[in-house]
């Protein structure tokens, strides 16, 4: 049966959880532990610790929320795996494997493993159907560093109306056939900084899309995959603004895209005050695309006159870009914009 036991280091408990990975570990076993686990670690006044040890551990589609009465540091030592089967999902919330929302000071550490177990997932993609592996929403000065995620079932790590959040020291990795599989999406939050990361998947290595602002991103790898992309922002005539983003550092190898902005017609905002500087790009198809034209859809989409606060903004971020000796510019706009030294 799963269990766990709390310990106390210098007056910190530290909850270690045990949870078998055979067969025959059934949903409530696995979920009531962990759950149990950070009800009694969030309701601590006293900086607890939860800690899952070495070993490969099978956790089911579980929810971790606060607020909590003290900062939470959550380690991984061991392997934490998803479900193989999609169907574990049936009745739940089919974007959510790892979910943690409403946190304040929340640290993940550990050097341990999440896998997706996401071949399954693969075969049957719909892009309307989307499972994140780890998931963190509307949380606060958020810290995780030294952690694996592979074969997500879709998105690996998704930061969702977040603020102030460090990823250090991460390595995410699927299979490049491996489809939608977003390395770290980033969306409606600001203050995020990735540093020292890998990522190689089957999709973006970095998405970053609407209401997000003061992104840094600094030493990455990110290959294979489709490269670090801004958007797609304005889908159905919507506003979306994406301002201050820096990537400074980056080594991008056998991707598809190297760096990418992609909005859809007809919609509005901006995208705003972006530098990449200090990129190295080896066997890229497309090394930069500018896409005012995108459109993901079965249906082709309308021709339609974009938001002159969308066509200011792309001119301004290439100012930074564009160089005649630069190759493989792909700059897809309105008739009258085109890019400038």
């Amino acid at each position: 049966m799963a269990k766990f036991v709390v310990l106390l280091l210098n007056y910190c408990p530290i909850f270690v959880v045990f949870f078998p990975f055979s067969g025959g570990c059934s949903f409530g076993f696995a979920y009531q532990a962990l759950k149990d686990c950070w009800e009694v670690a969030c309701s601590s006044p006293k900086r607890p610790r939860i800690v899952v040890p070495a070993g490969t551990y099978l956790v089911h589609p579980i929810v971790l929320s606060g607020p909590c009465k003290s900062k939470i540091t959550f380690s991984i030592y061991g392997t934490i795996v998803a479900p193989q089967d999609p169907d574990a999902w049936r009745g739940l919330n089919r974007r959510r494997w790892l979910y943690f929302s409403k946190i304040n000071h929340l640290s993940v550490d550990g050097g341990g493993t999440i896998n997706g177990m996401g071949e399954q997932w693969w075969a049957n993609s719909c892009k309307t159907n989307k499972t994140n592996a780890l998931t963190f929403h509307r949380c606060k000065d958020l810290k995780v560093t030294d952690l694996r995620v592979v074969d997500g079932q879709q998105m690996h790590m998704t930061m969702t109306n977040c603020v102030r959040v460090s990823l250090s020291q991460i390595a995410v990795m699927a299979p490049a056939s491996s489809p939608n599989t977003d390395g770290i999406h980033i969306s409606s939050s600001r203050g995020i900084n990735v540093m020292n990361t890998t990522i190689g998947t089957g999709d973006d290595c970095i998405s970053i899309v609407g209401h997000s602002s003061r992104i840094n991103i600094k030493d990455i790898a990110c290959g294979p995959g489709h490269g670090i992309s801004i958007g797609s922002l304005g889908k159905s005539n919507s506003t979306a603004s994406v301002k201050s983003v820096s990537v400074d550092g980056a080594f991008l190898s056998n991707t598809q895209n190297g760096l990418r902005i992609k909005t859809w017609q007809g919609g509005s905002g901006e995208a705003s005050d972006i530098n990449f500087q200090n990129v190295l790009m080896e066997n890229v198809s497309n090394p930069i695309i500018i896409n005012q034209f995108y459109c993901d859809s079965k249906i082709p989409c309308a021709n339609q006159v974009w938001n002159d606060t969308f066509q200011a903004a792309i001119i301004q971020m290439l100012k930074s870009l564009y160089h005649p000796s630069l190759p493989g510019l792909n700059y897809v706009c309105c008739p009258e914009l085109r890019p400038r030294e």
